[in-house]
């Protein structure tokens, strides 16, 4: 008995983790091999080719919103170069839904819901003949054209191991790890909310895995737990052990923001380094849009915490706002977007409601009048709140936000605005710089916004201009190009002189040549690229 187990992955730095959890809790012999949806069909058939498919008995697939259709395309032709091996699907895409994937797709003959790595390796066990079907858990299958289901199983997170990966390349990839399964909420657009069992793996066996990812210079590591901070104890044990050993790997988490405790927050306040990401979903600040997808929260004992952990200067903070829940007009979607900006987050994080399988939401469409797609990723179009107009309109405030806050290329300009209380809709302010972005070079994106402030802010604009290019230089390891109008420095050797003795680290070589300067009333701020660095500096004349 064999199997091959295909991961399609939404981009090449991030693993089909899934799988590696169902070769490591298997006797039976299993190949892997990690492709990206951005293949060509035979781009993947090749790579496959060099395996020899006519060997395995079982063909295992890792199913979710963004690769389910490439597999529907890829299984049909790779059961052609061998047509008795087993198709076998998992994952969320398919586990909520099994019925509907075996009767309209006949390819597939069995499905995996929840979690399974025992369940896999009891099927290869049937296929083997050392079992009965019926001893297989959480099995779907079709039994003469009848849909058919064994019964649901949790694994015992004490006895299942936790996979180490196969990969060399540590540090070009993203991570997903996970110290518990479950989740204690309950929210409607979620399939997280359809296992309320929380339980935690041993916290040996998490600490052994971060080590290793840790020594291994992993670039990130993200924890698929839905509530990290649900158990305090547990949290404070991992961050202790992170922040004794951490390289340079930056962490992220999904935490509920009114549960995390001063005492979290003082140990975040006092790590040795900045490595902290929290992802925190706030979804809608209206109480009622939340209270009708089954959330309740705190909002003040939110912000609080969010200001308070901004103030650490230790963690970057990336909120989550949801367009098209139940009751949010666009009205109020607009207050939501503005008073979740003003909580200054690293990134908003802009998302448009999905209908998935399995969730509540499928269950309140009449009621709330929702059209959606049925394709995936199952995006909304309307609903009796929102016209098919206001989301557009909404999608565009995303790209604008995107692309100049969420990049990080903005820092000071917006820094100087939210300090300075000098918009008064920041909805409005990303919806009125809306472009074709993605069209623009860096230093077009920077001309367009540089003409947006001169025009919203003329009374200010002298000092924002400024503001903005230094915001500008500071994207770039080398000279970038100058888009503005770059005047020459009245008194440049005196003001040059001035400067090597405020900062002697300078010399006279490395203005002239590597140097640009800007200069505001007595400030001047000036960048020395050279060895495809850039260095910054501040003199007050």
């Amino acid at each position: 008995m064999k199997a091959l187990l295909i991961g399609i992955n939404s981009k090449y730095i991030h693993p089909s983790v899934s799988l590696y959890q169902l070769r490591a809790n298997t006797t039976y012999e299993c190949d892997l091999i990690e492709l990206t949806i951005k293949d060509r069909i035979n781009t993947i058939l090749d790579k496959l080719n060099k395996l020899e498919l006519s060997s395995y008995n079982v063909f295992a697939c890792s199913c979710y919103l963004w690769n389910i259709d490439k597999y529907l395309e890829l299984i049909p032709i790779l059961k052609t170069y061998n047509s008795s091996a087993k198709i076998v699907f998992g994952g969320p895409e398919v586990a909520y839904d099994a019925n509907y994937f075996l009767s309209n797709f006949s390819y597939i003959d069995y499905i995996l819901e929840g979690e399974g790595e025992l369940s896999f390796h009891e099927l290869l066990e049937y296929l083997d003949n050392k079992r009965s079907i019926n001893n297989v858990s959480n099995l779907h299958y079709l039994e003469y054209n009848l849909p058919s289901f064994t019964y649901a199983a949790h694994p015992d997170l004490n006895k299942i191991k936790l996979a180490t990966l196969d990969i060399l390349d540590y540090q070009n990839r993203i991570i997903y790890l996970e110290s518990s399964r479950g989740c204690p909420y309950h929210c409607s657009y979620c399939t997280a909310s359809l296992d309320n069992l929380v339980r935690y793996f041993p916290l040996e066996k998490v600490l052994n895995i971060l080590y290793t990812l840790m020594i291994n210079k992993t670039k990130v590591v993200k924890f698929l737990d839905r509530t990290f901070n649900a158990n305090y104890e547990y949290m404070m044990q991992i961050l202790d052990f992170i922040d004794m050993h951490n390289i340079c790997t930056v962490f992220q988490f999904e935490v509920v923001g009114e549960l995390i405790k001063e005492e979290t927050i003082n140990k975040i306040a006092n790590l040795k380094s900045k490595y902290l990401r929290f992802e925190i979903g706030i979804q809608s600040t209206n109480n009622i849009v939340n209270e009708a997808v089954c959330r309740r929260q705190n909002m003040d004992k939110l912000k609080k915490n969010i200001y308070l952990l901004n103030k650490t200067n230790k963690v970057d903070l990336h909120i989550d706002l949801i367009a098209g829940l139940p009751y949010e007009t666009k009205e109020s979607f607009i207050n939501s977007f503005n008073e979740a900006f003003l909580l200054r987050g690293k990134e908003l994080q802009l998302g448009f409601l999905k209908f998935l399988r399995g969730t509540k939401m499928l269950d309140m469409v009449d009621e709330h009048e929702y059209k959606y797609s049925k394709k995936a990723p199952y995006e909304i179009i309307s609903n009796k709140y929102l016209s098919s107009d206001d989301l557009k309109e909404i999608e565009m405030v995303e790209k604008s936000l995107n692309r100049y806050y969420n990049s990080g290329i903005l820092p000071k300009l917006f820094n100087y605005l939210l300090d300075n209380n000098l918009v008064s809709s920041y909805y409005e302010f990303f919806k009125g710089l809306y472009k074709e972005l993605e069209h623009y070079q860096k230093d077009e994106l920077f001309k367009i916004l540089d003409d947006y402030l001169k025009l919203l802010f003329p009374e200010n604009y002298d000092y924002l201009h400024h503001i903005l290019l230094i915001d500008y230089l500071e994207n770039f390891k080398v000279k970038p190009k100058i888009w503005w109008d770059y005047k020459k420095i009245e008194n440049r050797e005196e003001l040059f002189n001035t400067i090597c003795m405020k900062i002697p680290s300078l010399s006279l070589e490395l203005l002239y040549r590597y140097s640009v300067v800007l200069i505001y009333k007595n400030e001047v701020f000036l960048i020395i690229y050279k060895d495809f660095n850039a260095t910054s500096y501040k003199v007050t004349l």
